[in-house]
C-alpha cells in the first residue's frame, strides 16, 4: 500500500526503549458508516483518503473514504465468474492507479480462486483481468501477500511449494497479463537446512520488503523472525531479526515477524511480530545497497494473544509515528513515542487490517471499519 507519512529519527530511537506504562491516548475510535452488509477486508491509503475493499451480499465492493465518511464507490467490471463473487482481499493505490486481488473459494477442493483487477480513480473503474489458471493456481500454489507498486511497477509477492518447503515468488504485469518471474533468488528459497515462511509485504522505493520467519533445521529446529529486501529482478538480502536475550523460551509459542511498514521518504522500516510469547517491534534501516540492518527489538506490553499460539502483530505509521496492533488482548494498540510506547484505545475484536493516512489511523476490527484522529505524542 502507498504510505505517505514522515519518519523521524526520534521515532526510530523510541523503538530501542522497553515499553512502559503510558497513559491511554484519546480520543476514542470513530466508526465509519459503511454500506449495509458490507464486509471490509482490505485498506489502502490514497493521495486524498482511503480505499476499502471487501464484499457485500456475495459481490465485490470497493469504497472511497474521506475522514469518517464514505464518499463513493468505485465501479467494478468483473470479466469472469469468480470475479463476480470475489472478496477484495488486497488493494494498492499509486497516484491514480488502483490494483487489487480478489479471492473466492471454489472447485472440488474449495481452493482459493484468485482474480486480478486494475483501473484508475479518475475513471472510477477497475476491471478484472482473467489469467491462465497456473499463473497463481495449481498443485504448488501458495498464498499471495499482496500488491505493491515499486519503481512505478505493480508487483505481487507470494510463495510456491517446493520439496524443501516454500520459495518466494514475484509476479509483474505485462499489459493485462501477470507473469511469474523465473530464476528465484536463492535468498528466497527453502533448502534442506532451512524452511522459509513469508507473512507480510510492503514497498520501499524500488524494492520490496517481506517479513516472515526462518526455521533452521541444522543442529536442531530453531525458528527465527526474518526480513528480506530486494528488487523485482533480484539482489535479495535477508536479515535474521534479533531476539531479546532475556526472553525465556515459551513452549508452543511461534517466533516470527508478521507486519512491516516502510514510510515513504526514508530508508527505514518498522517490523512487528511475536517472539516467545511476547509482542515486539524492530526498527530496521536499509543500506544503500539494499542490505537490511536490524536494531534491538522493543518489547511491547501484552502477553495474552487473542489468537492462541499464533498471534499476528500489524504495524503502520501515522503522523510520523509507528503504531502497532499487537494481537494481544490488552493493550491491543501501541504508539511509538520518543520516550516510550504508549497504549491507544483498543476497539473490540481482532484487528485484521491497519493503515495510516493523512486523515487518520484506520483499522478493520471484528468486521467493522473504524478511524482514530492523528495524535502527537
Amino acid at each position: 500500500m502507498v504510505r505517505r507519512t514522515a519518519f523521524t529519527t526520534a521515532a526510530l530511537a523510541a523503538a530501542t526503549l522497553v515499553a512502559s506504562t503510558g497513559c491511554t491516548a484519546a480520543p476514542a475510535w470513530q466508526p465509519v458508516a459503511v454500506p449495509a452488509d458490507f464486509q471490509p477486508a482490505s485498506l489502502a491509503a490514497t493521495d486524498t483518503g482511503l480505499l476499502v475493499g471487501g464484499r457485500r451480499n456475495g459481490a465485490p465492493l470497493l469504497v472511497q473514504v474521506s475522514g469518517s465518511a464514505i464518499t463513493g464507490t468505485v465501479d467494478l467490471a468483473p470479466k469472469e465468474p469468480y470475479a463476480e463473487v470475489a472478496d477484495l482481499i488486497s488493494v494498492a493505490a499509486d497516484g491514480d492507479t488502483v490494483t487489487a486481488i480478489g479471492r473466492e473459494f471454489g472447485g472440488a477442493h474449495s481452493n482459493p480462486r484468485l482474480t486480478l483487477w486494475d483501473g484508475s480513480l479518475r475513471a472510477n473503474l477497475i476491471t478484472s483481468r482473467p489469467q491462465e489458471f497456473f499463473t497463481f493456481g495449481g498443485h504448488d500454489a501458495g498464498p499471495l501477500l499482496g500488491i505493491e507498486t515499486v519503481g512505478g511497477t505493480p508487483a505481487i509477492f507470494g510463495s510456491r511449494t517446493i520439496t524443501a518447503g516454500s520459495e518466494g515468488v514475484i509476479w509483474t504485469r505485462s499489459g493485462a497479463t501477470w507473469i511469474k518471474h523465473t530464476g528465484v533468488d536463492p535468498a528466497l528459497v527453502s533448502n534442506p537446512d532451512r524452511v522459509l515462511g513469508f507473512g507480510a509485504l510492503t514497498g520501499l522505493g524500488d524494492r520490496l520488503v517481506v517479513a516472515g520467519d526462518e526455521v533452521g533445521l541444522a543442529g536442531g529446529v530453531v525458528q527465527r523472525p526474518s526480513l528480506w529486501v530486494g528488487g523485482l529482478t533480484g539482489g535479495w538480502r535477508q536479515v535474521l531479526l534479533p531476539v531479546p536475550s532475556d526472553l525465556p523460551k515459551a513452549a508452543g509459542q511461534l517466533s516470527r515477524a508478521t507486519g512491516v511498514d516502510c514510510p515513504a521518504g526514508a530508508n527505514a522500516c518498522w517490523v512487528a511480530g511475536w517472539v516467545r510469547g511476547q509482542p515486539v517491534v524492530w526498527p530496521v534501516t536499509i543500506a544503500m545497497d539494499g542490505t537490511p540492518v536490524a536494531r534491538p527489538a522493543a518489547r511491547l506490553r501484552g502477553t495474552a494473544p487473542i489468537d492462541g499460539t499464533d498471534p499476528v502483530a500489524l504495524v503502520t505509521s501515522v503522523a510520523g509515528r509507528p503504531v502497532v496492533s499487537t494481537g494481544a488482548t490488552t493493550p491491543g494498540l501501541q504508539l511509538g513515542c520518543p520516550d516510550e510506547w504508549r497504549a491507544l484505545d483498543t476497539p473490540d475484536g481482532p484487528v485484521t487490517a491497519l493503515v495510516g493516512s493523512g486523515s487518520g489511523l484506520y483499522l478493520i476490527a471484528g468486521g467493522r471499519l473504524e478511524r482514530l484522529e492523528p495524535r502527537p505524542c
